[in-house]
């Protein structure tokens, strides 16, 4: 009896070992009758694939958005003035001052910076992209810089230098003056409110014997003017 079992599972198991066999060469024939043509119509799909990319980017029509100019100075006293911003990577980019334009190339991040030098007293820089397609951008939004060279006015009203001042009741005095609209004014460091005609009041109180006070006015163009005065108190 246990002759016959040990029969019965070599059986089995020489019948499984021919399935595997012929199924193993069924594989490799399907692969050798299928799959190398299969290969062959897989790389000229690749091929016609790489084609189509390389007409629709020669027929490339879009054009890139407009630069993105770097916040610019609304007025400066300095003739030089650097144009910073961003645009598409590797297009050339076109700064407009003042209607005459100048190229410079953006790099591979897409920024790019110009040097360029103000003319007139009101000066416009706009921006426009032209992609490797030469498709251009519209024009960025304009900006307008002041060149301004010339300093605030600073005129002190009272005290005038060399006043002299006595007793308790004078010991605090206010400083009354004028200078252009929109300019800042510092007294011994310590900024004062101007008002928008330009007018300033400043209150202190005076120390016993000579008192210097040092007056600045700068305009946002940062054009300063400076001046000095001595007061004297006797207690």
């Amino acid at each position: 009896m246990y002759s016959r079992r040990l029969k019965t599972e070599e059986v089995r198991n020489k019948r499984w070992a021919l399935i595997f066999v012929v199924l193993t060469i069924g594989t490799v024939l399907l692969l050798i009758t299928y799959g190398l043509p299969g290969i062959a119509k897989f790389s000229a799909f690749l091929t016609e694939l790489r084609q189509t990319s390389e007409a629709v980017e020669s027929s490339d029509t879009t054009p890139p958005p407009p630069p993105r100019l770097n916040l610019l100075p609304k007025a400066t006293n300095d003739e030089k003035v650097e144009i910073r911003g961003t645009t598409e990577p590797g297009a050339t980019v076109t700064i407009l001052l003042n209607d005459e334009g100048e190229d410079i190339l953006a790099n591979s991040e897409g920024e790019f910076s110009l040097n360029l030098t103000l003319s007139n007293e009101i000066n416009t820089v706009s921006a426009k992209a032209t992609d490797n397609s030469g498709n251009a951008s519209q024009y960025s939004e304009d900006f307008t810089i002041i060149l301004d060279k010339e300093p605030p006015k600073l005129e002190v009203s009272k005290p005038k230098d060399g006043n002299e001042f006595y007793g308790s009741n004078q010991r605090q005095i206010v400083f009354e003056g004028l200078t252009d609209e929109g300019a800042q004014v510092q007294i011994n460091n310590r900024f004062v409110v101007v008002e928008p005609d330009g007018s300033f009041a400043f209150a202190t109180s005076l120390s016993e014997g000579d008192n210097e006070f040092k007056i600045k006015a700068e305009d946002s163009s940062g054009n300063v003017t400076e001046n000095t005065l001595k007061v004297r108190f006797t207690p």
